[in-house]
């Protein structure tokens, strides 16, 4: 059988490596709270939405409305600051997934690179990492922050191939979430989706479309198995 030159595994951080309890009604609201405040009609905002998305109808506006990019910048700058204070307090409780340190381990010894996807920041996720106890098997984190266009744009993912290295095609990305299988898709990477309790909330059409899929309940010994059928 003619083996893949898988050199690294890239993985998300929240949901897929580590448990979050990020209190996201209480971020959301904080976000729509500062949007509001400059302009941004309620009625295009919901806490609902994700923040991500709730930030990028509230730039559409602002823009539109003849506010000037610098200002719309300093604007998003205001609610990043806000939710990384909420993100860093839930760092600091943050707990490995069952099961996931053997995998990690595992693939270590295998020689295999590993690399942190994040959409949190890369202080956040270092944190986050050392409260869990698994820092130490991440060469590379690239955060939110590190990058200008994050999950899925693929500068996020070219990034951490730069800094290991490597091309798209040498790594395997391993996510909970849609972005995460889409920024695989979108450089041309292979993928593994992780089903869990928080499925429900993304675009599980796109999750569908990684090259592997299992379930939370299924880590170490299938994951363990499924990364290997990629290498």
């Amino acid at each position: 059988m003619v083996q893949n030159d898988i050199k690294a595994i890239v993985w998300d951080l929240d949901g897929t490596l580590i448990h979050f309890k990020i209190d996201w009604i209480r971020a959301r609201r904080e976000a729509i709270k500062i949007l509001k405040k400059y302009g941004v009609p309620r009625s295009i905002l919901s806490i609902r939405t994700s923040i991500l998305d709730n930030v990028r109808l509230s730039r559409d506006f602002l823009e539109s409305s003849g506010m000037s990019q610098e200002d719309v910048e300093k604007i998003i700058k205001n609610v990043d600051e806000v939710v990384k204070d909420i993100e860093y307090e839930a760092a600091l409780d943050a707990t490995a997934v069952n099961g996931i340190e053997e995998v990690l381990k595992y693939f270590r010894n295998k020689k295999l690179a590993q690399a942190i996807y994040t959409f949190n920041t890369y202080r956040n996720a270092k944190k986050s990492l050392e409260k869990a106890g698994i820092l130490n098997y991440f060469i590379v984190i690239v955060g939110r922050d590190t990058v200008k266009n994050a999950k899925p744009h693929p500068d996020h993912l070219i990034a951490i191939c730069d800094k290991l290295e490597l091309t798209p095609s040498q790594i395997i990305v391993i996510g909970d979430n849609h972005r995460d299988i889409q920024g695989a898709l979108n450089v041309g990477a292979k993928s593994i989706a992780i089903k869990n309790n928080l499925s429900k909330l993304t675009d599980i059409q796109l999750l569908n479309k990684a090259d592997k899929i299992i379930e939370e309940s299924e880590i170490p010994i299938k994951l363990i198995q499924t990364i290997e059928e990629l290498l």
